[in-house]
C-alpha cells in the first residue's frame, strides 16, 4: 500500500552503534600502551607523573586510578541479507488480493465525502480512484469485446460452422486488470463495498483471461476434429461399431471405435466407377497385433469370428459424446459464467464482469469525481 510509509529497518538498525555496557577495569598490573605526549604550548593541563611499572614483574602493583582502561568494543547490528531480499520478492495475485482483503477486515473504510482532515493519504486515495476508474474502463472495453466474439462463435458453432475469424480474434484479447492494479492506489480509504467490488473484479478478470486461453487452445488445436463433428448434420460419418460375442448370460455387443470413419451416405462414385459402398472389413488393434474384422451383412452376427456392425451416427452423440466437444462446451460455459454471471439460481445470484465493471466505474466516479 502506497499510503503506508516504508520503514527502512536496515537504515535504522544497521548504522547505529550500541554500547556493550559499563566499562570494566582490567586486572591490576597490566601496563597501558604508551601514548603520544601533547606539547605544553597548546595549553594542555599538566598531568601528574605516573609511576613506572616493570612489565616483566607480574606482581608489580599500581594504583587503580593509574590502571589502563580499555574502551568497550562497538557492536554493529545489520539487517540480514535474506530479510532484505525477502522484502523485495514479489507475491502472486492471490497474495496481493489477500493483503488487500486483510485491510478490509481492519475496518478502516470511510466515506471521503465527509469533512475529514486533509492529508496525504486522502490525496493518494483520490488520485488512486481516478486512475482505477480509467483502468477499469479499459478493462471493460476488452470484456465487451470478448463477450461479443464469444457470442458470435457460439452462433456459428450452433450452425455447424467453424468460427475461424473468432478464433483468431480470441488470441488478441486480454483483459488488462488483475491484483497488481490495486496496489498503491490508497484503496484502504474507500468504502468497504467498493473495495470488495475491486477485489472481485480483479480476480474475475484474471479468471476470464485464463479461461479465454484454454478456450482458444481447444478451438485452435482441435480444428479438424471439430469440423468433422460439425459436418455430421450434412455429411454424417460412421465412427463407432459394435460386434457380438458370447457374454456371461448370452450374446452381447462390444463397442469399438473405427480406425477410419466413413461416410454414412455419398452421391460420389468410387475410383472404380461403382456407386459408393461401405467398407467390407476393418483393421483394428488387438494389443500389439492388428486383426481384420469383417462387416456384418447378414446371418448370425456372433460366432467364433465376430463381425463389425456400424453404429448410426445420429445416435452417437447421446451415447458417446466426443471428448473435444465436451471440453469445448465446458470451456464456453465457464467463461460465460465469469462474464455474464449466474442469475438462474434464486438466492445465489452471481454478478458477472460485464455488470461489475460498470458498477465500479460509477463507484469510483463518486470518489474521484467524473472528470478527475
Amino acid at each position: 500500500m502506497s499510503d503506508r510509509k516504508k520503514i527502512d529497518l536496515k537504515a535504522r538498525l544497521g548504522k547505529k552503534t550500541v554500547s556493550a555496557g559499563p566499562s570494566i577495569p582490567p586486572p591490576v598490573g597490566i601496563p597501558k600502551p604508551a601514548g603520544i605526549p601533547v606539547p605544553a604550548a597548546f595549553g594542555t593541563p599538566s598531568q601528574p607523573a605516573r609511576p613506572r611499572v616493570d612489565a616483566s614483574d607480574p606482581y608489580a602493583a599500581i594504583p587503580a586510578q593509574h590502571a589502563p582502561v580499555e574502551k568497550p568494543q562497538a557492536i554493529k547490528i545489520e539487517m540480514s541479507q535474506e530479510v532484505v531480499e525477502a522484502q523485495k520478492r514479489g507475491r502472486s495475485k492471490v497474495f496481493v488480493l489477500a493483503a488487500i482483503t486483510a485491510v478490509i477486515g481492519g475496518g478502516i473504510g470511510v466515506t471521503l465525502g465527509q469533512s475529514l482532515e486533509k492529508s496525504s493519504r486522502q490525496e493518494s486515495a483520490l488520485i488512486g480512484a481516478s486512475e482505477l476508474r480509467k483502468e477499469v474502463e479499459a478493462a471493460n472495453a476488452e470484456i465487451e469485446k470478448l463477450a461479443d466474439v464469444l457470442k458470435r462463435a457460439k452462433v456459428l458453432l450452433a450452425d455447424n460452422k467453424y468460427p475461424e475469424k473468432e478464433v483468431s480474434e480470441l488470441g488478441g484479447i486480454n483483459i488488462p486488470f488483475d491484483g497488481s492494479n490495486l496496489a498503491g492506489k490508497g484503496i484502504g480509504l474507500f468504502k468497504k463495498e467498493t473495495i470488495a467490488l475491486l477485489v472481485n473484479f480483479a480476480s474475475g478478470a484474471s479468471d476470464a483471461n485464463e479461461q479465454k486461453e484454454r478456450l482458444h487452445a481447444v478451438l485452435g488445436g482441435s480444428k479438424q476434429g471439430i469440423e468433422d463433428f460439425l459436418s455430421q448434420t450434412t455429411k454424417p460419418k460412421v465412427r463407432w461399431s459394435a460386434y457380438v460375442t458370447n457374454g456371461p448370460g448370452g450374446p452381447w455387443a462390444t463397442m469399438q471405435m473405427l480406425p477410419t470413419p466413413f461416410l454414412a451416405t455419398s452421391s460420389e462414385k468410387g475410383k472404380d466407377g461403382k456407386a459408393y459402398a461401405w467398407p467390407d472389413d476393418f483393421k483394428v488393434k488387438d494389443g500389439d497385433q492388428t486383426v481384420t474384422l469383417k462387416r456384418y451383412t447378414s446371418g448370425e452376427p456372433g460366432g467364433s469370428e465376430p463381425k463389425m456392425i456400424p453404429v448410426d451416427p445420429t445416435s452417437q452423440g447421446a451415447v458417446c459424446p466426443d471428448p473435444v466437444l465436451v471440453r469445448l462446451r465446458s470451456e464456453i460455459g465457464k467463461i460465460e459464467d465469469t462474464l455474464r454471471g449466474d442469475k438462474s439460481t434464486p438466492g445465489e445470484e452471481k454478478e458477472g464482469l460485464l455488470d461489475t465493471g460498470h458498477i465500479l466505474v460509477d463507484k469510483l466516479k463518486e470518489i474521484g469525481g467524473p472528470d478527475a
